[in-house]
């Protein structure tokens, strides 16, 4: 092997280690959850949308939210129209994508006021309570759930989820049930009313942990190595502080 030769060959193998992903691609990520602080549209930000789109970055891609209604998702996936979709899971019905570790988990709790002093420690005791949930809640949170909520008449949904803020330090209402970084989200941008009265949180509700659904292989398993090294520098953790404390 000629002198030239050598120096190519030490070339190629130092840009093999130093580059993460020689194939940069601009991904198109499905978002049918737009839901703050996880995904803002408003200013194409949010924790969940910055999280998936740094851990691309560290290994060499970058992203782009196609914003779908969520009944959309699925086939825009299928059909090829998108490279990904965010927060799913092995239950949403995706047929053929490759799912990521777990980057973002949801956890919806009820809260309610500190002062009334309400004994929730499980789904039951909601029973008897006015309640606000978020929309379609009784499909999510369990048969326990709906089923409370089917024999509860002062039970009720809302689409938008400010409006439970207001409601709760209102006094309108007993409790809210949501997760608990959209409370902290709009319960820091409530202005309708005082937000300054303590509140109690009840955990009474498994966390949900949602992943991102890739329609390659290599993507997905690029995604999860980004997705480390954003653990591992504590950047991700820095990601979710800049929304909520």
């Amino acid at each position: 092997m000629s002198r030239l030769q050598r120096s190519l060959a030490g070339i190629a193998v130092v840009l093999s280690i130093s580059s993460p992903n020689l194939q940069a691609d601009n991904l198109k990520l499905a978002v049918g959850l737009a839901l703050p602080p996880y995904v803002i549209s408003e200013t194409n930000s949010g924790m969940e949308l910055d999280v998936v789109r740094e851990a691309l970055k560290l290994v060499g891609h970058t992203a782009e939210a196609v914003y779908l209604p969520f009944g959309r998702v699925p086939p825009a996936v299928t059909n090829g129209d998108v490279d990904a979709a965010l927060t799913v899971n092995e239950s949403s019905g995706l047929d053929g994508v490759k799912y990521s570790d777990s980057h973002i988990t949801y956890q919806n709790v009820a809260v309610s006021l500190a002062v009334n002093n309400f004994s929730i420690n499980q789904i039951s005791d909601l029973s008897g309570h006015s309640i606000i949930a978020f929309q379609d809640a009784t499909k999510y949170l369990g048969d326990a759930y709906a089923s409370m909520a089917g024999a509860n008449k002062r039970y009720s949904e809302k689409a938008k989820q400010s409006k439970q803020i207001t409601m709760l330090f209102a006094e309108r209402v007993d409790c809210v049930v949501m997760d608990i970084n959209i409370f902290k989200f709009f319960k820091a941008a409530e202005t309708q009313v005082k937000t300054d009265r303590k509140v109690v949180v009840h955990e009474i509700f498994e966390p949900s942990n949602y992943k991102v659904g890739f329609r390659k292989q290599t993507h997905r398993d690029d995604f999860n190595k980004g997705l480390a090294q954003l653990k591992a520098s504590g950047r991700y953790v820095e990601i979710l502080r800049k929304y909520v404390q």
